[in-house]
């Protein structure tokens, strides 16, 4: 006995010479309101399914801390060339988690297949302005546009970047669940609506992250995700609505946190489908009888930021000029009556919402249609769970008024106007020829002052249109374990390999 305790006493010090022991693993639970729609990070625009993927694939540049603000990650460094053509510097050295090496042939290949339309990616707006890409070298890539752009395409929304190797060996429905890219994290199993379980990627070339383990555990119900993060099922959940405040803040395991967001949620008309949507005075009424301060103050209980335009206050474009529209019941009466429906009379309409993708998602869409009671319109709330809803969206199947929320991280106003109002946009219910000629112009002037006008513009048009239901900013609430560190980011992306846990 005592020589084999003396065996195992020399073998753990010949251990500890060769390596020094590595303290427990640690494991992080993640719990957002939906699961993601898909692990091909090509295919969606979805934040939810990005916080997932990104964790698997990368860019060339990651948004920053700070909007417009960006940080090497596949890229070490990019340049103008001249008005039409930007270049990036690869990182040498990094694979994908299946060996293959990472080269500009994968950049290319990433940017045709968002191109190429039998895809029918979400992300077509993103590559709209790359011409095309060029690969003088493994580690040089030049995208080159046919027009000058205010925003070099490569950065507005950086693509994350996939392997072309293992893309067309195994083609889009494998990748779709298989996913293998260059991240700190790989995948060990996903079972849908039920929980993603990734473990740190040994092979990554920035290093081992500091949480070993993370599971995304999808919880729709608001509740639900309080109680779980109570009783330590899980240690990060999204969209805390207000009743739970006091619980959270008083709990012996739990914090609150919160930063402002840059999303904005909207109800968006389709203006592409029949029915009273389409007469502009019944818009413009609509937007009179919501009242959007008492929807932040009842419903989100004062945690959000009243907007008047689609291009928020923290963007780029923004002007406050832009009057938007104030609760008035006797204008939007008066208005319905002159479009030929007094006191609202013949107007029947479905508000749309999703099931816990936005904080209070269902209970602001029965907000906005109570509102419209008030003028005698006849208002049904139809809300349904996240991807059914999301693939609606893409197929501009939801009408005549639907709910979506759009954060866009670069701050920037074409990242509203050319995805969500542009004719051709995969995620537009909304056209007018004149909105599409002056988004092509701002995108290429290279004036910001100019620019700026013609954002305002375009602005003062949408809002006399009365495209949307323009309602508020969210100031994003977290609930998380007191092990957790982590900092939220007014871009909603949840990065574990920006955590600790202890």
């Amino acid at each position: 006995m005592k020589r084999a305790t003396a065996l195992l006493f020399g073998a753990v010090l010949a251990l500890s010479a060769a390596a020094p022991l590595r303290a427990a693993d640690t494991t992080v639970t993640i719990s957002q309101g939906v699961d993601a729609d898909t692990l091909n990070p090509l295919a969606t625009t979805i934040t939810p399914t990005f916080n997932v993927v990104q964790h698997f694939y990368e860019r060339l540049a990651d948004f920053g801390a700070h909007p417009g603000e960006y940080e090497p990650r596949l890229a070490v460094s990019w340049k103008r060339i001249n008005p039409t053509t930007e270049e990036y510097t690869l990182r040498r050295g990094v694979t994908f988690s299946n060996g293959d090496p990472f080269t500009s042939a994968d950049v290319r290949f990433t940017v045709d297949w968002i191109k190429n339309k039998a895809n029918a990616s979400e992300q077509t707006p993103y590559v709209r302005d790359i011409d095309r890409v060029e690969t003088p070298d493994p580690y040089t890539v030049r995208f080159s546009s046919k027009v000058p752009t205010a925003i070099p395409p490569g950065l507005q929304n950086p693509l994350f970047i996939v392997d072309a190797k293992y893309y067309q060996e195994k083609g889009n429905a494998y990748v779709a669940v298989h996913p293998v890219g260059t991240g700190a994290y790989v995948l060990r199993e996903w079972k849908r609506d039920d929980q993603l379980v990734m473990d740190a990627n040994p092979k990554w070339w920035n290093g081992r992250p500091k949480v070993d383990h993370v599971v995304f555990k999808p919880i729709p119900e608001a509740g639900s995700r309080v109680a779980a993060l109570r009783t330590g099922a899980t240690d990060l959940i999204t969209n805390v609505p207000p009743q739970y405040y006091t619980q959270i803040v008083g709990g012996q395991n739990t914090k609150l946190v919160s930063t402002r967001s840059g999303r904005q949620l909207f109800m968006a008309f389709n203006t592409l489908q029949p029915g009273p949507q389409q007469n502009k005075l019944v818009r413009q009424a609509i937007n009179y009888a919501v009242d959007v301060p008492a929807i932040v103050k009842n419903v989100l209980g004062g945690r959000g930021y009243e907007l008047s335009s689609p291009i928020p206050p923290n963007y780029f474009g923004y002007d406050p000029s832009v009057p938007g529209y104030k609760h008035d019941l006797a204008k939007a009466k008066a208005l319905l009556a002159k479009a030929g429906y007094p006191d609202g009379k013949g107007i029947s309409l479905t508000v749309n919402a999703p099931i816990g993708r936005y904080n209070r998602d269902r209970e602001v869409a029965e907000a906005v249609a109570g509102q419209l009671q008030a003028v005698g319109i006849q208002a049904t709330v139809k809300a349904q769970e996240w991807v059914t809803y999301s693939n609606l969206v893409g197929r501009r199947g939801l009408t005549p008024l639907y709910e979506l929320g759009w954060n866009q991280p670069s701050a920037d106003a074409d990242g509203v106007i050319t995805s969500l109002f542009t004719t051709n946009a995969p995620l537009s219910c909304y056209s007018n020829p004149e909105i599409d000629r002056l988004a092509d112009e701002a995108r290429g002037e290279l004036d910001p002052v100019k620019r700026k006008a013609l954002y305002k513009r375009i602005a003062t048009i949408l809002n006399d249109d009365a495209a949307w239901i323009v309602l508020f900013q969210y100031e994003d609430l977290y609930a998380t374990s007191k092990r957790l560190h982590w900092q939220p980011r007014g871009d909603e992306f949840i990065r574990a390999y920006e955590m600790s846990a202890g």
